[in-house]
């Protein structure tokens, strides 16, 4: 009984006391929107404009960046270049774009442009029952339609 007692006058007194706080916000200048006018001033080092300039001019210059591609098909005898043609053209209507490549001695098809290894994997999973012997490269892609 005089737990509950104690307990229960122990809540009276806690609310009385945050009840009778008056807590006001407060007026911070950084976040008023009137404070500069609504414009803001940023402040850029040259060295990051140069670097920046220079790494939009390399992947115009190599047209892509790098990403990653899954190789599905690299051979060198007789018919590989028509047997690259085709396997392309049974990825034409697919959301991927297949591309055939000459890296000597070999004729290749690679798959897709990634951004990001983890799609590529994806993709690698849903073509390993037809192409067992598919792999993730790094290369240099296109940019990815989202």
């Amino acid at each position: 009984m005089r737990k509950t007692l104690l307990i229960s006058f122990l809540l009276i007194l806690t609310s009385i006391i945050l009840l009778g706080q008056n807590i006001e916000p407060v007026s911070i200048e950084y976040f008023n929107s009137n404070a500069y006018n609504g414009k803001i001033s940023i402040t850029q080092n040259n060295q990051l404009e140069n670097f920046m300039e220079t790494y939009v001019g390399l992947n115009k210059k190599r047209r892509g960046f790098y990403g990653y591609r899954v190789k599905i098909y690299a051979q060198n005898h007789q018919n590989a270049r028509s047997e690259a043609n085709s396997i392309r053209l049974k990825f034409q209507n697919s959301k991927h774009k297949a591309y055939v490549t000459y890296t000597e001695p070999n004729f290749e098809v690679v798959i897709g442009n990634f951004t990001k290894r983890f799609q590529a994997i994806t993709l690698l999973h849903e073509l390993e029952n037809d192409y067992p012997e598919a792999y993730i490269i790094k290369t240099i892609i296109e940019c990815p339609n989202h």
